[in-house]
């Protein structure tokens, strides 16, 4: 977010005072102003007979989409943490740019009957919307794709960009899959049996394995539960390629945002805000957290202490005091998930968990074992034509080797496993 230090004060001449909610004497307009996007002229005031404020300033410049916020002081700007959620008008996300852009603030709803003559507002233009929860910002920029190290499988190193987008922290847990499942089936979009769950409508492929035992989910009468032994917090595994974009676009649905992928012939719209999988060049940006050249998500070597996963001492890399399936994790039968965010996370601002071991995560490319000799440098997205599609990341039971940020796993989309799940993008 792009912010100054510039601060402008406008000043109002007489005092309002409706039921003592709030006293608007010398109120001020604090903006933060910015190259790019830029605020101004802010003013403010209490509208009479009522509870309400109203809040106008000029936006101009900035990248759409535009975003605005207001934050409340009570002691003359020495804090901001007056209660303001009640706002309409020209705030939040995909804001114009104009001249008396307005907001209404309802002081009564946020604020009671509480009183002050301090009373400031700061208005906030920013043209990099907020980070949606539970996600993390990759930023744009390029990077060098492929095993710079040891030399083996199909991923020979090249540059490539990417654009910016968000990433889930976590694998999507039961507990998610659960909801969004439980929203989809209630809008009528699944076709459900004790053992598999279909979309109802388009191309009706297996989205979840429920038959499965590794599969932590259940159908309990028309509802979906999850399991009690390795259910809540666990990453939901047993999930196809066809179930991943499933669960992006009816999370995207009931978010409000607009559906990636057309369910009839799977094709992708990335111009789309909604959920979706990551493409494989997004995958590998994101796992590399901004380390350049190394074999995993931290660095050149891996143990317990950094992931779920096989050890073995056949890996010189593999520096685990403790060898096979993780200890803390190997019980109860499988699958040996760990929660998500068991393990510390590394990368880009608050970090990704998990990239390396635990559940393989679907990607949107299709597989071709020579593309990327030949991809585009900006965005790739795979190639145009193939049957199995690219999963990345390892797992409990994959040695070190399979668990490196450059391998490379395939399989066909209509495959669910019990290591199996999906971790979504937004942009």
């Amino acid at each position: 977010m792009r912010r100054s230090s510039r601060v402008t004060r406008l000043h109002r001449s007489e005092a309002v005072t409706i039921r003592k909610i709030l006293i608007l004497s010398g109120l001020f307009g604090l903006l933060n102003v910015s190259a790019d996007p830029n605020i101004s002229n802010v003013r403010a005031a209490q509208r009479e007979g009522t509870n309400l404020v109203d809040i106008y300033y000029d936006l101009s410049g900035g990248t759409l989409p535009l975003s605005v916020s207001v934050e409340i002081s009570s002691d003359n700007g020495v804090t901001y943490n007056v209660p303001a959620s009640s706002l309409s008008g020209h705030v939040g996300s995909n804001v114009v740019p104009g001249s008396n852009r307005k907001i209404t603030w309802n002081a009564g709803a946020d604020w009671g009957d509480q009183f002050s003559v301090g009373m400031r507002v700061k208005v906030t233009a920013s043209d990099i919307p907020p980070v949606p929860e539970g996600m993390v910002l990759i930023p744009a920029g390029s990077f060098q794709m492929g095993d710079a190290l040891d030399g083996v499988g199909n991923a020979p190193v090249h540059t490539v960009n990417v654009s910016a987008f968000y990433m889930q922290r976590t694998e999507v847990t039961n507990d998610q899959m659960m909801e969004t499942l439980n929203w989809a089936h209630e809008q009528g979009k699944l076709l459900v049996t004790s053992g598999s769950v279909k979309n109802a409508h388009g191309d009706q492929q297996e989205l979840v394995d429920l038959d499965d035992p590794d599969c932590r989910l259940l159908l309990y009468g028309s509802e979906f539960q999850i399991k009690a032994t390795k259910g809540s917090g666990y990453p939901c595994v047993e999930v196809t390629w066809y179930g991943a974009c499933a669960y992006c676009n009816y999370r995207s649905e009931k978010e409000g945002l607009t559906a990636c992928y057309d369910l009839s012939d799977w094709s992708c719209n990335f111009s789309a805000n909604g959920y979706r999988l990551p493409t494989e060049a997004e995958w590998e940006k994101a796992a590399r957290g901004g380390l350049g050249g190394r074999r995993f998500p931290w660095g050149d070597t891996v143990s317990h202490n950094h992931a779920n996963y096989y050890s073995s001492s056949d890996y010189f890399y593999d520096v685990s005091a403790t060898r096979g399936f993780h200890p803390d994790w190997n019980v109860g039968g499988q699958p040996y998930t760990s929660p998500v965010g068991s393990f510390a996370a590394f990368g880009y601002e608050e970090g990704l968990h998990d990239m390396a071991g635990n559940a393989r995560e679907w990607c949107w490319d299709r597989v071709g074992w020579s593309y990327y000799s030949v991809s585009p440098v900006d965005d790739p997205t795979g190639p145009d034509t193939g049957t199995q599609r690219v999963i990345r990341g390892g797992d409990y039971g994959f040695f070190a080797d399979r668990c490196r940020v450059s391998h490379r796993g395939v399989d066909f989309p209509n495959i669910s496993q019990g290591s199996y799940g999906v971790r979504p993008v937004r942009r």
